[in-house]
């Protein structure tokens, strides 16, 4: 099964701003998600099931989200891997109860 991958104008400018050599494996990487939308060295974030990221070159990220019910991969974010990255996505750690 194929999945449709959806991805607004931002992400498409961060992907093209990437650096060259990072910029090819995140295409290469963002086009494997069609066919294998949770490839080996993905890693499924705390607590956002559906949530996925994938360590690219020099310290850059790729995220995303599976929408299984549409067969739909929605890109978030290309880009180096910020130290509130998760936050600036609404993706943070929820707060514990108690």
């Amino acid at each position: 099964m194929s999945y449709r991958l959806r991805f607004d104008r931002q992400f498409l400018r961060a992907l093209e701003a990437l650096p060259g050599d990072v910029r090819s494996v995140a295409r290469r990487q963002v086009r494997d998600l069609a066919d294998n939308p949770r490839p080996s060295g993905a890693k499924e974030l705390d607590e956002h099931p559906t949530y996925y990221r994938l360590w690219l070159p020099r310290g850059h990220r790729l995220v995303w989200q599976v929408l299984e019910e549409e067969c739909v991969v929605d890109l978030l974010y290309a880009g180096p891997k910020l130290p509130d990255l998760y936050a600036r996505l609404r993706l943070g750690r929820l707060p514990a109860e108690g």
